[in-house]
């Protein structure tokens, strides 16, 4: 065997040990072992090496019948082995996170007043405010391993361009590359959608699951799909790009110029079109789309019948989308995330249209995510770049 070929085994039963660890929950070598394949040597070496590095902690003994001994010792994550950066860049959201490898966000900051009309202007103000807020965060920062990116468009994770970025009214650029240049690290970007998923996978609802299908809908209707374990990507990475799929019931024109497309009925923009007559203070329509969308969302209850009937409506049509991709995919679950997606009535619009065509049935795996932006690039980073053969122990070694 070449040295070359032993390293990357040993990276990859080091990162078969760690997710074990990180997706478990506290668990003893032994369960380490067992779950893994490995050897009981190779995890005592490979888990003596985590905890050098302060990636994994040692807990409290596990009590088991006519065992003694370490190997008994629960293993669990450590809070400041290793630290991501996330920056969350969509039509609502633009802010920059610190999390550690438990995936718990440290310290955030939501930039404000970016200038989304000038790419590099917006693209350097991001990196400016994720330098300040490593600067002010009280944490080693020669721990922080790398930076995931979740975007509002379409990009292709192996380069880190973005190709697709329609969401935003940018043109396709090497967004990865003007990021590391920028913060001086190893970036990971992926769309919004797919982001949020991979969030779900690690300590969601959709943990454990391999058939999983999101659907993220804020201003923007997108979505990401996995099926057998594996994210689909397709050619040109578009797969879960669903806003023009045409749906049932509505002439409704699209801007794309088409009538009766998924985002014309069923996004947050629909809702926004529907409230357009609605004067609310901090709701007003002074606001960016997303920042209104977002404080529609939170008037519930009597008084604000009017906006509960707008996301039930748009939730009606998103309800035959639904139907279709439980026909095609036979997913486990279906994610709703985004202001409006997570919107209880919008949830209870796609239930009431499922009811009518599958009567007989209410067992739908439909539910709401309550994964956030902030978080999904906090998972994609720890994804990236901890929870990866890609770590880099030489770099924890000497922090």
């Amino acid at each position: 065997m070449t040295g070359g070929s032993t390293s990357g085994l040993r990276r990859r039963n080091r990162d078969i040990v760690l997710r074990t660890i990180a997706s478990g929950g506290p668990v003893s070598r032994t369960q380490i072992a067992r779950r893994s394949g490995l050897t009981g040597a190779a995890v005592s070496r490979i888990t003596r090496e985590l905890i050098d590095v302060g990636l994994v902690e040692e807990g409290a003994s596990i009590p088991l019948k006519g065992q003694v001994g370490r190997r008994n010792i629960r293993l669990e994550l450590g809070d400041k082995g290793a630290f991501v950066l996330g920056i969350a860049l969509t039509a609502n959201v633009r802010s920059v996170s610190i999390g550690n490898c438990r995936g718990e966000i440290v310290s955030q900051r939501k930039v404000t007043g970016v200038n989304m009309e000038q790419p590099e202007e917006a693209i350097r103000q991001l990196t400016k405010a994720a330098l300040e807020l490593i600067a002010d965060t009280d944490f080693d920062s020669s721990r922080l391993v790398g930076c995931g990116v979740s975007i509002a468009g379409v990009a292709d994770p192996d380069t880190g361009d973005l190709v697709r970025p329609h969401h935003l009214g940018w043109e396709a650029r090497p967004l990865g590359g003007e990021f590391s240049e920028g913060l001086s690290l190893q970036v990971r970007v992926e769309a919004r959608p797919i982001a949020l998923l991979m969030a779900e996978l690690w300590g969601g609802a959709a943990a454990g699951l391999r058939n999983v299908m999101l659907i993220s809908n804020g201003i923007w209707i997108g979505g990401a799909i996995m099926l057998d374990g594996i994210i689909l990507r397709g050619r040109n990475n578009m797969v879960g790009q669903i806003p023009h799929m045409k749906v049932a019931g509505s002439e409704r024109r699209c801007a794309c110029g088409r009538v009766g497309c998924l985002n014309a009925v069923a996004s947050g923009t629909t809702v926004l079109e529907d409230l357009d007559h609605i004067r609310l203070r901090g709701a007003d329509r002074q606001l960016e789309p997303g920042d209104r969308l977002q404080a529609l969302a939170k008037l519930r209850g009597p008084e604000h019948t009017a906006i509960g009937d707008a996301f039930r409506s748009a939730g009606r049509h998103m309800g035959y989308a639904v139907d279709s991709f439980l026909e095609i995919l036979d997913p486990e679950l279906v994610l709703l995330a985004g202001s409006a997606g997570r919107h209880p009535e919008y949830l209870a619009g796609v239930r009431e249209t499922l009811a009518s065509l599958r009567p007989g049935e209410d067992d739908w795996p439909v539910m709401a995510s309550i994964v956030t932006s902030d978080q999904s690039a906090i998972w994609l980073a720890l994804e990236a770049f901890v929870y990866s053969q890609d770590l880099d122990i030489e770099q924890l070694k000497v922090a």
